[in-house]
């Protein structure tokens, strides 16, 4: 039969609803509405079943009857200023039909005309596949608005008036079953989950979205997939699950910001003096933008003040299409953290204890002992230096001794011009056994970390207020001395109606941590390396002794106190003005203080004035935000579906920042400084006044005005069109620029639901996407556009102050445009189902600070511009695969993997920009181009300068140290003769060319097993750290390389593995020889990231507990590493420069015992 046409129009008695989207568009200009607590209806001629329509909208009220009974029943009614109910009794009063009311249920039935009909009562039991009692199941039957639901037991109870017949279980999450009728006996059913998560809600910016009507990119996680992991940040966590989020873990340093993520590529030019940041994208957590920073004060990470326990699910906002909305923020894409809240119904109450133990994966191999020893003084006797021959002005290396006595050339470091070494006792004396030892200081420094993790979560409540309430204590013990963490947190989150049709939710956090940071590596204080470097101690000392008590006094001598305040705060109110428009407003607060002390005793002052030093710093951000937002979600003829928002926002942010320190206390036992303490002394070293004492403050604000809506619309959930705009004025830019607009459109077909598609028995569910989208980001330098003053010169006696530039009112917002096309199937009945994305995202005016042409603003002659562009293109696959699912043993296993390309598009010049080419990666490497080994005199390279002397090719033009037999041969790529920065060449990236994860979920009876792989594919780094430590240094520092002295080279193609020996006393010649073409390497890793292995305890010992469940579970971390890489660790190597200088702190191999108790 041909289906009728249904048309997208309002009839007579659908008048109301246009009123209502008139309404619905005034409110968007006005701040107030109406309240009405009464109804009025006009009905012509209408069908009943169209008055139980309009009722039913009209309050939150459901009609339950059969159309069969309605059909043909015609209403005529003007009724005004009346109940729903009240109107239903006018309505029924001349019909054959009466009501029952059930909470919000109303059930509409026919008269009885004959009492004597007999009734039969059905009872039974609804249960899952384990066999658990199902609450709250839809029993109905068939055909009819008749029905019930399940009690806490499961159970239900049904009267109906016919012995045949069936009843429909239905239950969210589960399929719907139909079942015969068996009135002689009780029934039992067993409803079974539904494999397709097509119905699934996930969050959105301002909302939520099943997935069949989700039409931009997003990915999302769920609190159970990250609930047994004990982390000091929820970033790390992160890591692998996703498509298109790249999350490198720089730093193993508990509670520090060593974690870098990047959604869809580096979309920033990592210009720290503009606070430009590392690309970082926005956190809002609970609907509410966040601050997310490392602190420069204590080194900690604030995601790390998130207990990851407190997560319901992260969403990370991908495309432009999803995060536009949130406007000059959403360049970098926007990650959507979700705590949990209370539910309607029976309280709970639980308990989660875990331990960890964690150690260094591996040590560096080391040299060591008489080995040690015999490579230094090796080193030590092949050390040579060029002199310049007499009379023909080119330089050359002395062959003997009496070559080098009669040129004064350096010739063996122990005879030294015939002058003789001191005496080096470290490696000389091997009878003393002081230093007679082969001590892995590596393996006595590092120890076993520890981390402790406990919290307790309430929740429950009824369908007027509902409530989550919880505390956390994490602490760990870092592997290496002086890298703890700690932190302590509560939240509660609250939900209640206090009057009909208004709720309240209100969310609070509190969080304090305590960490002592190492020192830094890398990117200033976010990649933080060793605490104690034991790259700098000799094996050949004995540990114990006087070398343990000068390190224990290099470590705990310092004292440093670090200590972190995090609140955030939400209210928000919201009111039903009919059914489906909604208004709401929100306030929320979010305040960060960092506090440091810092003490460093007068026996470790470096400057040589043997004073005590005291330092502190306080840096406090707060961040104001105030968001009001109309909604309207409603269809028409039930397939036209309408989802309306408009919002207005107010962001004002404070940052306050307090710092000073004092010399010489009276004794390393003080550690503050009093106010009595010298402000100046004298010192007889410059013959003048020195300042004891020194402070410095700062104070910023910003402030950020934002209108913002969307219109999404599905026919049938066929059919999908999204479109939001923002428009964003922020006091950071100039007056003319202060303004930006920020539009989206995104649309999506199922075409799985088409008739053509019947064919396709294979496809479940089919559907397409595009969209498009502008975004954008501002930087975090508040007065960067209205000009910039710093210290000047000193004019009798008073400070004068100076511009940082020429100022430039126009500076404006860095804007992305973003491209997306995907495509989302299931497969199979839903066994196997596919996202692929692909995306092309656009960067422009990115700031650079420009230097002005000519010399008329002298030194200042330099502004801050929009000038540079950046493009970010690439694919993404995620893969869900139900490989065991009807059997006993359940196995499913998801897969991701993506490929982004960067490039740097456009300068200010038109050419390459420092270390960016114009078609490359932003992370470029930049090596000397390898040409070989030099095998004989005549492949000495050397060049004629303009007067015709002969110039050997050296670093920096230091002929003394020119590259000869033996040594790498570099390419002078501007053939001045000398080796510099201008020699250097593109190597490649130090971005991967593909990464991803691979969750493998296996469960059987009780027992169930997670397992993560992640993996790392085309990551080019130099180990740089294995060619500085062949460096000789006289003999003072170990040697982590497994090395014979056979292994350099001697002669012409004797096939060595390393340059000549006289070369490793030379700090400059190996720093450039190990920054070449050759020390390039194309790293491929992949890291078995977690293993969880949890057993359940069976239901019949939690009866006999009187507890809910009991599981236990053990969870391991980084247990190995598959990699081609030379180093330890190719994942710390820093993404930024792809050097590896070997201490960076390492990533711990952790095992984690746990308890979890539900009550």
């Amino acid at each position: 039969m041909k289906r009728k046409r249904k048309l997208f129009c309002l009839r007579p008695g659908q008048r109301w609803r246009g009123m209502v989207l008139w309404v619905f568009f005034i409110l968007l200009g006005f701040s107030g509405f109406s309240q009405e607590n009464k109804v009025s209806f006009k009905f012509v001629n209408q069908e009943l079943s169209s008055v139980f329509k309009e009722l039913e909208k009209a309050d939150v009220y459901k009609f339950m009857f059969n159309y069969d009974d309605v059909k043909g029943k015609k209403v005529s009614l003007d009724v005004k200023d009346k109940k729903v109910l009240e109107i239903l009794d006018i309505v029924l009063k001349d019909m054959p039909f009466t009501y029952r009311v059930d909470g919000i249920m109303v059930v509409i039935r026919p008269k009885q005309a004959d009492s004597t009909v007999k009734k039969y009562v059905l009872k039974g039991v609804v249960v899952d596949v384990k066999g658990e009692p199902m609450i709250g199941v839809t029993v109905r039957l068939d055909s009819t608005s008749i029905g019930t639901a399940t009690a806490v037991d499961g159970a239900f109870t049904l009267v109906v008036d016919k012995p045949k017949g069936n009843l429909v279980f239905s239950f969210i999450g589960f399929k719907a079953k139909k079942v015969a009728i068996t009135p002689d006996k009780d029934m039992i059913v067993k409803l079974e989950e539904e494999v397709s998560d097509l119905d699934q809600v996930t969050v959105i910016a301002y909302g939520s979205r099943k997935k069949r009507e989700l039409i931009t990119s997003v990915s999302s996680i769920k609190a159970d997939d990250i609930k047994e992991i004990p982390a000091a940040s929820l970033e790390t966590l992160l890591q692998g699950r996703m498509a298109g989020v790249g999350v490198n873990v720089q730093s193993g340093s508990p509670g520090g910001g060593g974690t870098n993520v990047a959604v869809r590529g580096y979309n920033s030019l990592w210009l720290d003096e503009a606070g430009g940041g590392d690309g970082s994208p926005l956190y809002v957590i609970d609907g509410v933008p966040v601050h997310s920073f490392t602190s420069p004060v204590t080194g900690t990470n604030t995601i790390a003040e998130i207990d990851p326990s407190t997560i319901e699910s992260v969403e990370v906002l991908k495309d432009a299409a999803s995060a536009a909305i949130y406007g000059s923020r959403a360049a970098n894409g926007v990650i959507l953290i979700t705590t949990k809240k209370g539910r309607a119904g029976e309280g709970k109450f639980s308990v989660n204890l875990s331990y960890s133990a964690s150690v260094l994966p591996e040590a560096p191999t080391q040299l060591g002992g008489r080995a040690e020893r015999l490579y230094h003084i090796a080193v030590m006797r092949a050390q040579k230096g060029a002199y310049e021959v007499k009379g023909k002005g080119y330089y050359k290396y002395p062959t003997s001794y009496e070559e080098a006595a009669n040129n004064e050339a350096i010739y063996d470091a122990f005879w030294d011009r015939g002058l003789g070494l001191e005496a080096k006792n470290i490696i000389q004396d091997s009878l003393n056994p002081f230093f007679n030892n082969s001590t892995n200081w590596y393996k006595y420094i590092f120890r076993t970390g520890k981390i402790l993790n406990a919290n307790i979560q309430a929740s429950g409540g009824t369908e007027r207020m509902m409530y989550m309430v919880g505390a956390g204590y994490y602490k760990e013990t870092g592997i290496m001395p002086g890298s703890d963490f700690s932190r302590v947190n509560l939240l509660t989150n609250l939900s209640f109606n206090p009057v009909k049709k208004l709720t309240v939710d209100s969310r609070f956090y509190l969080a304090y941590t305590d960490r002592s940071r190492g020192a830094t590596s890398g990117d200033a204080f976010k990649y933080e390396g060793f605490t104690v470097d034991p790259n700098y101690t000799s094996s050949l000392l004995l540990k114990g002794g006087a070398v343990e008590k000068k390190m224990l006094q290099m470590l705990n001598g310092q004292v440093e106190n670090n200590t972190s305040y995090r609140l955030r705060a939400n209210l928000q109110l919201g009111y039903e003005i009919l059914k489906g428009l909604s208004i709401s407003t929100s306030f929320a607060l979010d305040y960060t203080q960092a506090n440091q002390n810092q003490f460093t005793p007068s026996y470790l002052d470096a400057s040589g004035y043997n004073e005590s030093k005291s330092s502190g710093d306080i840096a406090r951000d707060m961040l104001l935000s105030n968001e009001n937002l109309l909604s309207y979600v409603f269809s028409l003829d039930e397939v036209h579906n309408f989802d309306l928002l408009f919002g207005v926002a107010y962001d004002g942010s404070k940052s306050w920042s307090n710092g000073g320190h004092g010399l010489r206390g009276p004794s390393d036992r003080i550690e503050y400084v009093g106010s009595g303490f010298p402000d100046l002394i004298y010192d007889p070293k410059v013959d003048d006044y020195r300042a004891m004492k020194d402070y410095s403050s700062s104070f910023s604000e910003t402030a950020m005005v934002s209108y913002f809506g969307r219109l999404a619309y599905n026919y049938d959930k066929k059919y999908l069109l999204e479109v939001t705009v923002r428009r964003d004025g922020s006091s950071v830019f100039g007056t003319d620029v202060r303004w930006a607009t920020f539009p989206s459109v995104a649309v999506g077909w199922a075409f799985s639901t088409e008739r053509f598609m019947k064919w396709a028995w294979w496809l479940n569910y089919g559907k397409v996407r595009a969209s498009w989208g502008r975004s954008g980001s501002q930087f975090a330098i508040p007065y960067l556009a209205q000009g910039l003053m710093s210290p000047g010169t000193i004019f009798d006696g008073v400070q004068g102050m100076q511009p940082e530039g020429v100022i430039n009112r126009k500076l404006k917002w860095e804007e992305s445009d973003q491209y997306d096309f995907g495509l989302d199937m299931d497969f199979f009945n839903y066994r196997l189902s596919l996202t692929i994305d692909y995306y092309y995202k656009y960067t422009r005016a990115l700031i650079n600070r420009e230097v002005l042409p000519g010399d008329m603003y002298g030194f200042n002659g330099v502004q801050w511009r929009n000038t540079m562009a950046i493009s970010n293109e690439g694919l993404e696959l995620d893969a869900k695969i139900d490989i065991l699912r009807d059997t006993e043993v359940k196995w499913r296993t998801r897969f991701n993997v993506s490929r982004n390309w960067n490039r740097f598009r456009k300068s200010y010049s038109g050419r390459d920009f420092q270390e960016k080419v114009i078609g490359k990666p932003l992370s470029g490497i930049y090596l000397f181009k390898d040409l070989g080994m030099i095998e004989s005199d005549a492949d000495v390279p050397y060049v004629f300068d303009q007067s015709g002397k002969k110039q050997m090719l050296s670093p920096e033009g230091d002929e003394e140290y020119f590259f000869t037999k033996g040594m790498r041969r570099i390419a002078d790529i501007n053939g001045d003769g000398q080796l510099t920065d201008d020699d250097l060449v593109y190597a490649g990236t130090t971005l991967p060319q593909a990464y991803g994860g691979l969750v493998n979920e296996v469960r059987w009876k009780n027992f169930d097993v997670n397992v993560l792989l992640t993996y790392t594919l085309g990551r080019k780094m130099v180990n740089s750290f294995k060619y500085s430590t062949l460096q000789g240094r006289l003999g003072v520092y170990p040697v982590f390389s497994n090395v014979s002295l056979s292994d350099f080279w001697q002669s012409a193609s004797d096939g060595s593995k390393y340059q000549t020996l006289g070369l490793y006393g030379n700090s400059t010649l190996i720093n450039i020889t190990g920054q070449t073409t050759a020390a390039l390497e194309n790293v491929h890793y992949c890291r078995l990231k977690q293993l969880t292995i949890g057993y359940n305890l069976p239901k019949r010992i939690m009866k006999k507990l009187w507890v809910d469940g009991i599981r236990v579970f053990v969870t391991g971390e980084d247990l190995f590493l598959l990699s081609n890489y030379s180093g330890l660790d190719p994942e710390v190597t820093n993404i930024g420069t792809g050097f590896d200088d070997g201490r960076t702190y390492p990533l711990a191999r952790k095992w984690t015992f746990g308890l979890t108790v539900n009550f």
